[in-house]
């Protein structure tokens, strides 16, 4: 955890630095203060006046170590918040360029009365922060940054309304209180003098090949021999350190490419726990990845889930940093739970393998088929729609993207809904959806980018964030390796999506690493629960859900129509647990806000 707050018109008032009392990780000036509270914190003060606040890991800092002190800096600590300090000092803002990891981190140049912060590439290391006009409030967690009384703690209208509306979770540059936000995923910040003014600059921004290309076999095992040799060099580096750590292993292609290729490169001695839960549909795949490893495998019953507490729930929305979208998050903190127990801290996860390589289908294919006929013709459009589509017409639609007309009925129908506040919807500007995808030539080839930069830092990672407050313990994603990231991005379609199959690159890479039942298995389900089980989650705690929303003072009156979801209870918890629904996150939604709303504003 780390903070700071920087005023440059004047001095800092004594009860702001009262805050950042003096001690180890602290640092304080007439203009500025600095702190960190955590392990993997720090503070350097160097000796030109200059002081760096760093929270992260960064997977090389021997090789930039060494490249460091081969140009004559010399070293006091084995801190990575002196790496990063004499890195910048070497190269500045271009030090970023140079780091493989995750990061946040604060440079305050005394002598000049500057600041410049930074976050990594894809948003692994959270980094808020509040600006006045006047005083700037960093900090790498809400909690941390409300401890400051200048920063005001009122709910975002506009995150409320995606969250209920729209069903996102959040912006990647916005957070759930209004006036506070964060610094993007790949953007860095100056807040300098003479101007005083906040500056945000992007300063990773992969470009992304538009073109739909023709399938070339030898091109094909070149691009496939290149792609396994930096996935692989992307987990030797996550695999270092001391800590213990372990593998989440759901059976899909991305964890167990992951598992497979950690086998490969540890000695016989070092075999980490992989934890799964084995769910009926996944668990052959995960023993067959996990034997092909030779790991041990740590299981979670599926019938434990029956155990979970409401209890829980109430402990989520405490220390989550925004509502929570659905119940499933419950299940991965059984998992990092198991890992807890069996003495892990850190853990391997494949996030970020559908986004780089095109591997959602029900996204994808319509649009890329759409392109094979306008650029090969129709004998190439109708091979890859048999060898794709013509089993699966149940399970997508064959239009391609949804048109205007489409969104606009969408926002139409769902602000409508009864159970929200009048007043709210009509004073919440509906955001512009379509503008997502203005001025996008290729929808499929854009679509990974901007999943990655936006879609995948709002949901997925923000969720270990979150579960981070409650138990701690560290993700590191290979997959989300800027290197592997960008030379997917250089490749044209036809090297992820081709002869039906969603991420050919990665399986014709992982030919003979992976049994071959998980390398070319079409049917992709994921690790989360079946959604039977949320349902009988719901079931078991129906009283609760709805005395969650009868308190005696409802914290979300003024987006939520309290009466109207009360009288209509019944019908909406029949409707989320209805066979053959798949979507219960209408109820829940209602559910997870007031719970929210009441632990942090009350």
């Amino acid at each position: 955890m780390i903070s700071g707050i920087c005023r440059l018109t004047s001095p800092l008032d004594k009860p702001l630095l009262r805050l950042f009392p003096a001690g180890a990780g602290a640092y304080a000036s007439a203009n500025t203060a600095l702190k960190s509270e955590s392990a993997d914190a720090s503070l350097f003060a160097g000796p030109d006046g200059a002081s760096l606040l760093y929270s992260g890991e960064l997977y090389n800092y021997k090789e930039l170590r060494r490249e460091l002190e081969s140009s004559g800096c010399r070293f006091a600590t084995s801190l990575e918040s002196e790496l990063v300090y004499h890195a910048y000092a070497r190269w500045g803002a271009g030090c970023q360029e140079k780091f493989n990891g995750e990061w946040a981190f604060a440079r305050w140049d005394e002598k000049n009365k500057s600041l410049f912060c930074s976050r990594d590439r894809f948003g692994l290391r959270p980094l808020h922060y509040f600006f006045d006009g006047k005083t700037l409030v960093f900090a790498s967690g809400l909690k941390a940054l409300f401890a400051c009384p200048l920063v005001p703690k009122a709910p975002n209208p506009q995150a409320v309304y995606d969250f209920l509306v729209l069903n996102h979770c959040n912006q990647p540059e916005e957070t759930f209180f209004e006036g506070v936000r964060k610094l993007g995923a790949g953007c860095c910040m100056y807040f300098t003098r003479p101007g005083r003014s906040l500056t945000i600059r992007r300063y990773y921004d992969p470009a992304c090949n538009q073109e739909l290309g023709r399938p070339d076999k030898k091109a094909l095992a070149r691009h496939a021999a290149e792609f396994r040799g930096l996935l692989e060099d992307a987990v030797r580096l996550r695999l270092g350190g001391s800590e213990p750590l372990g593998i989440l292993l759901s059976g899909g292609l991305d964890s167990s490419s992951i598992t497979c290729l950690a086998s490969r490169l540890l000695a016989k001695k070092d075999r980490p726990p992989t934890f799964s839960i084995p769910w009926p549909r996944e668990a052959p795949f995960i023993r067959a990845s996990s034997a092909a490893a030779g790991f041990p495998r740590c299981e979670v019953t599926p019938a434990g889930f029956k155990a979970i507490p409401w209890s829980e729930v109430a402990a989520l929305a405490r220390a989550a940093e925004k509502p929570v979208m659905d119940a499933s998050v419950l299940g991965e903190m059984q998992l990092i739970k198991a890992a807890k127990r069996r003495g892990v801290k850190v853990l391997l996860e494949g996030s970020g393998g559908d986004e780089m390589l095109a591997g959602y289908p029900e996204r994808n294919f319509t649009v890329y088929l759409n392109q094979v006929l306008r650029e090969r013709g129709v004998a190439a459009f109708s091979a890859e729609f048999k060898t794709f589509f013509a089993d699966r017409l149940g399970e997508f639609g064959v239009e391609g993207e949804p048109g205007p007309e489409f969104y606009k009925c969408f926002l139409r129908t769902q602000s409508c809904a009864p159970e929200l506040s009048e007043f709210f919807v009509k004073e919440t500007v509906n955001r512009d959806l379509l503008g997502e995808y203005a001025g996008r030539r290729h929808p499929l080839q854009r679509g990974p980018e901007f999943n990655l930069q936006q879609v995948l830092k709002r949901d997925t990672l923000a969720l270990g964030n979150e579960l981070e407050h409650l138990i701690p313990f560290r993700f590191r994603l290979p997959l989300l390796d800027h290197r592997l990231a960008e030379y997917a991005f250089s490749l044209p379609a036809c090297y992820k999506l081709h002869g039906g199959w969603t991420k050919y690159l990665l399986r014709t890479a992982m030919t003979g690493v992976l049994p071959d039942q998980v390398c070319w298995r079409k049917e992709k389900v994921g690790g989360t629960a079946p959604v039977s089980v949320w349902k009988d989650f719901m079931k078991r705690n129906r009283r609760e859900l709805k005395a969650a929303l009868s308190g005696r003072k409802f914290y979300a009156s003024d987006f939520i129509n309290r009466a109207s979801v009360l009288k209509n209870f019944d019908a909406l918890f029949a409707a989320a647990i209805a066979p053959g629904t798949t979507d219960i996150s209408g109820l829940w939604r209602f559910v997870s806000l007031e719970l929210w709303l009441r632990e942090n504003l009350n």
